[in-house]
């Protein structure tokens, strides 16, 4: 557990550092902060680079000089019930969608076509797209902080089974920091939130530390990361042509409540109430390590 510990904490350090190391090494070269990067508008940077795989690298680097018995990185595919996961998986985010969307439109707080904004690709195309950057990135950032993460902090001795994947959610946001501060410009802020920045990150906040109960009681139940690597991917593949694409536009700041980013209050709870039922779900005598273990 000392060990576990000592690990999480560095892992913490790493991953949260990455991102503004990175930013500073792009100020170093002349790259300009603000690129759009947000919604794959830009090319990337060096810098944005470190922030991606700086936790992965660090996550993996413990895992091989730093022992800690916590268990295996949850790279398997062989876990029980695996069609059932990946349908859960590909199926949760368009259906929350469609929840707080028609919510939106029954309250009037917003407004949503099928067709794109002139000049943008249709709604299909542009979800493909994106899908296939997410399952470039989203494996490394799922590694690191579901692989790595969630099974390093629930060897931690923490009280309940909620407190591991909160303290996760905890560093993830953290991590980033720097893409919304630093390298989002603020006109793709726009789309995410109408709100200054102190109200958004509370916000950002409590919507990724729900997400990371979802993901991570699936990284507990399954003993993988794929699962999570599919819902990630499939929620910034129906978030992002919705915004960008001109389809869905809300009313002041309905979308603080109402849009279906992790950030907003309705998708937040509908993400925790998800997670939360997964974890009332698992069997109470059975110990997490052991379930990961058993599942890797």
């Amino acid at each position: 557990m000392r060990r576990a510990r000592l690990n999480f904490a560095i892992f913490s350090i790493a991953a949260i550092g990455a991102g503004w190391a990175g930013l500073a090494l792009d100020r170093a070269s002349g790259e300009t902060a603000s690129n759009e990067v947000a919604f794959s508008n830009s090319d990337g940077t060096l810098g944005q680079l470190i922030f991606i795989l700086g936790p992965a690298v660090a996550g993996l680097a413990l895992y091989f000089l730093s022992r800690d018995g916590a268990g295996p990185l949850g790279l398997t595919l062989r876990f029980p019930h695996r069609t059932r996961w990946f349908a859960f998986s590909a199926a949760f985010y368009p259906v929350a969608t469609v929840i707080v969307v028609a919510a939106a439109l029954i309250a009037g707080a917003a407004t949503f076509s099928w067709a794109p904004d002139p000049g943008q690709p249709t709604f299909l195309a542009a979800f493909l797209t994106v899908f296939a950057v997410q399952l470039i990135k989203n494996p490394l950032e799922e590694f690191a902080f579901r692989g790595y993460g969630t099974r390093t902090a629930t060897a931690l001795g923490l009280p309940g089974r909620v407190t591991p994947h909160l303290l996760v959610g905890a560093v993830w946001a953290a991590w980033h920091l720097p893409l919304y501060l630093m390298w989002t410009s603020e006109a793709d802020m726009r789309l995410v939130t109408s709100l200054s920045m102190p109200l958004f990150l509370p916000l950002m906040f409590a919507g990724l530390m729900a997400a990371a109960v979802l993901y991570g009681e699936m990284r507990i139940r399954t003993g993988s990361i794929w699962p999570g690597v599919l819902m990630h991917s499939v929620c910034n593949a129906v978030v992002t042509p919705l915004l960008i694409g001109g389809h869905l536009s809300f009313e002041g700041h309905a979308g603080v409540v109402f849009s279906p980013v992790a950030s907003a209050v309705l998708m937040t709870v509908l993400t925790a109430a998800a997670g939360l039922f997964l974890v009332s779900r698992r069997g109470r005598t059975t110990a997490t390590r052991t379930d990961m273990a058993l599942s890797g």
